[in-house]
């Protein structure tokens, strides 16, 4: 509403008394979730034109069902003027009243789903692409083999997730989360480097630091959970001019680079599956922390429990050195390239032409 925030009320026996107090010499009177609901979309919509379009409703409906609520209240909640809706002093206490029964009956279905997971054996991840598609699916059948009885949704996006509702089980992503509610543990590093394919760099040669980087083509990813303006505070101004491809999926940013169209930052551990990108040595070195969230009530499901402790391994840089915290140049653990922890992720992927 304008000029002030509705603060949910962490407590829900204030909601109680509110309407104890609110239905005295109103016996027998029913304050039902729906009108409640109704109400609070149009104090958070700030308009009943707002709140109509939002809940699939009528104009009418919203106005006739806050009506409604305010005859069996007994209170005036919120009057209309050119701006829109304006609370009452009452309204916005019942706003955030119902604002917390919106979150305990969230926190009922979440309690819901984590039984019926249980019960049908299900799970579901949200991951960023680069990490779901070259990392962790490979890995994901492992672990599907070991569960057999498991069906497991994995979703490669890099558009965050809202864990807190439950939209996911579990999330893979690079940034922190709003909600400090949820769980996130950090269980790995992402470090990034400039690559190039060996065809380019035999046609234009290696640049030896960024000075000598600005006259090269440069390939970029812009998307979310990517920082758009690390490649300008590297290269100046300058930079719009560099650009010969700019992607949206880091699976189209790694085939650019892969098939010539210039320089681009890539994890390190790319050079641990594939041999169609190297390393470029100069000043540039990113790092970004990888964190998997989840909501406290998942700890409940033993599907989401043996997940955890899955992703934990598939980022263990003893096992994995690229994820661990100190910067490890591909050079220091291609002599592992070998070893059977390492998966080869792009074999399919280098036979496409």
């Amino acid at each position: 509403m304008a000029g002030r925030d509705i603060t949910p009320i962490q407590n829900v026996t204030q909601g109680v008394q509110f309407f104890e107090k609110a239905r005295s010499g109103l016996e027998g009177q029913n304050y039902r979730w729906d009108d409640l609901k109704l109400f609070l979309i149009a104090a958070e919509a700030g308009s009943l034109r707002a709140a109509a379009k939002g809940a699939g409703c009528s104009v009418n409906t919203i106005r006739n069902r806050i009506e409604q609520l305010e005859f069996d209240l007994g209170l005036t909640l919120c009057k209309r003027n050119v701006d829109g809706l304006v609370l009452t002093a009452e309204g916005f206490e019942l706003a955030s009243i119902a604002r917390s029964m919106r979150l305990a009956g969230a926190s009922i279905d979440r309690l819901r789903q984590a039984a019926k997971q249980d019960e049908h054996g299900r799970i579901s991840f949200h991951v960023t692409e680069g990490l779901g598609t070259f990392w962790l699916m490979p890995k994901l059948v492992e672990f599907q083999t070991s569960q057999p009885n498991l069906t497991i949704d994995l979703l490669c996006d890099m558009q965050p997730v809202d864990v807190l509702f439950r939209d996911t089980d579990l999330a893979i992503q690079l940034e922190m989360p709003d909600h400090p509610e949820l769980i996130v543990t950090k269980v790995g590093t992402l470090h990034l480097i400039p690559f190039a394919s060996p065809d380019y760099l035999n046609k234009f040669g290696a640049p030896r630091d960024i000075q000598e980087a600005m006259s090269h083509r440069l390939v970029i990813q812009v998307s979310d959970q990517i920082s758009h303006d690390v490649m300008p505070l590297f290269f100046g101004s300058n930079m719009p001019g560099l650009i010969s491809v700019r992607t949206n999926t880091s699976s189209a940013h790694y085939w650019a680079i892969a098939r010539g169209a210039g320089i681009g930052l890539l994890p390190t551990y790319a050079r641990a599956m594939t041999k169609r990108v190297v390393p470029v040595d100069m000043e540039l070195k990113l790092r970004r922390d990888i964190l998997l969230v989840y909501h406290p009530d998942s700890r409940r499901s033993k599907p989401v429990q043996t997940a955890i402790e899955w992703v934990r391994r598939c980022f263990d840089h003893v096992r994995y050195p690229w994820f661990a915290d100190r910067f490890i140049h591909p050079e220091e653990f291609e002599a592992q390239l070998s070893d059977s922890n390492v998966v080869n992720l792009f074999d399919d992927l280098t036979d496409i032409d």
